[in-house]
């Protein structure tokens, strides 16, 4: 395969290409970006000495694929970690920020008199959330998976899901958690479960593993880079492809080879096409090409969400 489109020109669509060149350097590959501008949501802005992330201020470094390609473009000295004289988040409850405890990761604590002193939780819901540390665990075959809201209430009870792991990692997956896979988005919880039994005590252990040197943690559970998430973007931008920004596709067909109309009046054609889309979107293009997988595409929900700055 030489000639590839790549439709979508978000990071996804970049990491996409970049990939292609590396398996093979001789691949044509076009990039069709419908916007003005390459990057998708990822877009850093200084202003009036302020770094401002227009859209996600870091990721996760449990996925090891960002970590991987951010080696491989040469940026592993320009990765930063949470700061941890500022590592503090804060959930809204009846109209004020609460500091979530020190120590507690998503959706469970690592240390305790800060999850004791919390206001965020009732007496009754940290008492249901210390019987973790009592509860067995599920059994299971190495592949078993479950709902994220499913998994919490078990572990840690609905007051543990509604008051912090919901807003926590809403924040981070933007989905209903009472759809979204344990195992897709967070395993390691589930990998606990199965190692340590209680999760309270899987995160006590690791916090000690840490403190003494033995636990080959090298990074924090979120990552960035010196200056913004635009660094990852730049240089894949810079790959030898062809980039066409403003450039819709409408239309996309398969007979012989693939076959991509855009809204410029051209008609390219390619050995492969790689959709970097949101499903709903790759769900239109595809009507033509395969219907049932284009109704799958389109049951996919989305949610939106907003990036504020304060400085």
């Amino acid at each position: 395969m030489n000639r590839i489109v790549v439709i979508g020109g978000g990071i996804s669509g970049l990491a996409a290409a970049h990939r292609v060149l590396e398996l093979n350097p001789a691949a044509q590959v076009t990039v069709l970006e419908a916007s003005e501008r390459l990057g998708g949501t990822i877009q850093t802005e200084q202003r009036d000495g302020f770094l401002l992330e227009r859209g996600p201020d870091s990721f996760i470094s449990e996925k090891p694929q960002a970590i991987a390609l951010a080696k491989r473009l040469g940026l592993e000295s320009r990765l930063i970690q949470t700061n941890e004289e500022y590592r503090r988040s804060f959930i809204v409850r009846d109209g004020r920020l609460r500091a979530v405890p020190e120590g507690f990761q998503l959706m469970a604590p690592s240390r305790m008199w800060p999850f004791i002193t919390s206001d965020i939780f009732s007496l009754a819901g940290k008492v249901r959330m210390a019987a973790d540390l009592l509860l067995p665990r599920k059994r299971a075959n190495g592949t078993s998976d479950e709902s994220l809201a499913s998994f919490v209430r078990r572990r840690l009870g609905e007051e543990a899901l509604a008051r912090m792991a919901q807003p926590m990692v809403g924040g981070i997956y933007t989905a209903d958690p009472e759809t979204l896979s344990l195992r897709a988005t967070l395993p390691r919880f589930l990998d606990m479960e199965q190692k340590h039994r209680s999760l309270i005590l899987a995160m006590a252990r690791q916090g000690r593993a840490q403190k003494t040197g033995t636990s080959g943690a090298r990074y924090s559970l979120f990552l960035s880079f010196d200056q913004g998430m635009q660094v990852l973007v730049d240089p894949l931008t810079r790959i030898n492809a062809d980039f066409r920004v403003k450039t819709r596709v409408q239309r996309v067909t398969l007979d012989d080879r693939w076959r991509i109309s855009t809204d410029q009046g051209e008609e390219l054609e390619a050995d492969a096409v790689c959709l970097a889309l949101p499903a709903y979107v790759a769900a239109g293009l595809l009507n033509d090409v395969h219907e049932r997988l284009a109704e799958k595409l389109r049951a996919i929900k989305y949610a939106s969400t907003a990036t504020i700055n304060f400085g």
